[in-house]
């Protein structure tokens, strides 16, 4: 491989790392956050929709803010263990992340309605209650890790299969230009030059969270009606290191004499590409980003409890509408190395693309939420059902027209998913109560497999004005990541690796109503 291609190359890469920047998998990823809630509700499945009085509904259903018959408020802090398994070409990887931080923090102020001496204090309106709070509704914190020899493709096939979907793809010129596939004359098939069972690897390395700051009202009226509305303005502060490497082998001579046209190969005709067979080759693509973004969205609820046991309640959020920004580093290159340990014959293009940067608005999918409740005199049981229709989410740029490109990949991979939740909680004592609950996150995908569930329990005290609430949760999900995709038509199998991530959380929530 000569200087003048590594030259070319960086010219070429700003174009190919855009598509790292804003993509589907992370519009998925901002869109799945969870409703902040205290470690109450956290231990009972986050069930909350048809339940009032906790701080968690300053960011859930704002109607609940309407139980609240004295001021409140609450701290809540976590802390979280990550584990990636990942499985790779039959290799077993494990990757753990850890982290402390503040969860929740809010406030209720109870402000009743004035009435007039000898009204019924029952009936009419009997508060308008405000809430202000902040949750954090999710947390990046990970580290994914898998490798394996890959018997089927290499990243040469990708760059091949790409330049067959466009002669004048500039992801396939890179993969050209490194020497990666090659042609005997114009217009004859394409091949890789590469070997399989090449080592293939991820390495990434994600942080950061997505938060929320709400400023709810909640109305009671007649203690039949519950009424609310928030307004949320969200943050995303997301950091992602992303590394895919692959450790393999140019095809010698004898190889491409099986080619049609060899003769006019460039391993053949240009001294460069010569010297490149029958060699070892190390390539690298690493991409740092950090993604930023701050948005908004509206929340709509209603509770109504037809007598002192049953309560149903249902909830509207909008989408949120984020302004994001992207700013990204790239490290993109390939070495090679003369057979039997040689001398080296080509340089990486190093730090080819700094300082990208990108500006494009997101919008996330809306959610509705319905739930029923029963409350007795030891305790409660609490059900909720969620849709979220993921394949409304949208991407916009007035300056990238090629974004659109990522709004029709949401169509055609993603879906509506159902999330279901119940949970439960029972009253040993005036002082001591017992919590648990489920969690089942529906498929956003329409054909990729996905299984998300949390199960959850947790004890609460009580003594005079304070309460001390805390929970473990245990949240498990099951899904694909592959280091590269193929289009169908072309005939080649999308690498995957198997993921199953585990995290187990423990929330603490201490809180006082005045």
């Amino acid at each position: 491989m000569n200087t003048k291609q590594l030259t070319i190359l960086g010219a070429l890469l700003g174009f190919f790392v855009t598509s790292k920047a804003q993509n589907s998998d992370e519009a998925l990823l901002f869109s799945q956050y969870d409703q902040g809630s205290t470690a109450r509700f956290k231990a009972m499945g986050n069930a909350q929709t048809s339940l009032g009085g906790d701080i968690s509904n300053i960011s859930g259903n704002p109607a609940g803010l309407g139980f609240f018959n004295s001021s409140d408020f609450a701290i809540s802090l976590d802390y979280f263990g990550d584990k990636n398994k990942a499985t790779y070409f039959g290799n077993p990887y494990n990757d753990t992340k850890d982290r402390f931080g503040l969860n929740q923090l809010g406030i209720v102020f109870n402000l009743p309605n004035m009435r007039a001496r000898g009204s019924n204090l029952d009936q009419g309106w009997i508060n308008f209650n405000v809430g202000i709070g902040y949750t954090k509704t999710n947390s990046f914190h990970s580290k994914l890790t898998y490798f394996g020899n890959n018997p089927n493709s290499s990243i040469a096939d990708y760059f091949m299969d790409q330049t067959y979907l466009d002669q004048n793809s500039v992801i396939g010129k890179i993969g050209w230009d490194f020497g990666l596939f090659d042609q005997g004359k114009s217009g004859d098939p394409y091949y890789g030059m590469t070997s399989l069972n090449n080592e293939q690897g991820i390495m990434n390395s994600y942080s950061g969270f997505q938060s929320e700051t709400n400023l709810s009202f909640g109305a009671n009226y007649s203690n039949k009606f519950y009424l609310g509305a928030s307004i949320g303005l969200a943050t995303i502060d997301y950091k992602a290191n992303r590394h895919f490497y692959e450790d393999g082998f140019i095809e010698d001579l004898t190889y491409l004499k099986t080619q049609p046209n060899w003769q006019e190969s460039r391993f053949v005709t240009d001294e460069g590409y010569k010297e490149l067979l029958n060699s070892d080759f190390e390539y690298d693509d690493q991409v740092w980003s950090h993604t930023k973004g701050t948005g908004v969205n509206l929340k709509l609820g209603m509770i109504y409890r037809p007598d002192d046991i049953f309560r149903i309640g249902i909830s509207a959020t909008t989408p949120t509408w984020y302004r994001m920004s992207d700013g990204w580093d790239d490290y993109y290159g390939i070495v090679n190395y003369e057979p039997n340990g040689g001398a080296q014959i080509g340089d990486p293009a190093e730090d080819a693309t700094q300082g990208n940067y990108a500006e494009y608005n997101l919008r996330t999918p809306y959610r509705l939420n319905g739930g029923v409740s029963a409350v007795f005199s030891r305790g409660l049981l609490s059900a909720d059902v969620e849709f979220v229709d993921y394949a409304s989410m949208h991407f916009s740029s007035s300056d990238n027209p090629d974004i659109e490109l990522y709004n029709e990949q949401i169509k055609n991979s993603y879906q509506g998913a159902v999330n279901f939740k119940v949970g439960g909680e029972f009253i040993v004592t005036p002082a001591f109560l017992l919590r648990a609950g489920y969690n089942h996150q529906g498929n956003p995908y329409k054909e990729n497999d996905y299984k998300a569930q949390s199960i959850s329990g947790g004890l609460g005290f009580r003594f005079g004005n304070y309460y001390v609430d805390a929970t473990y949760q245990n949240w498990r999900q099951e899904y694909n990541h592959s280091p590269y995709s193929f289009t169908p038509e072309m005939g080649f199998e999308t690498p995957v690796a198997s993921i199953k991530n585990t995290r187990n959380y423990v929330f603490l929530t201490i809180g006082t109503k005045f």
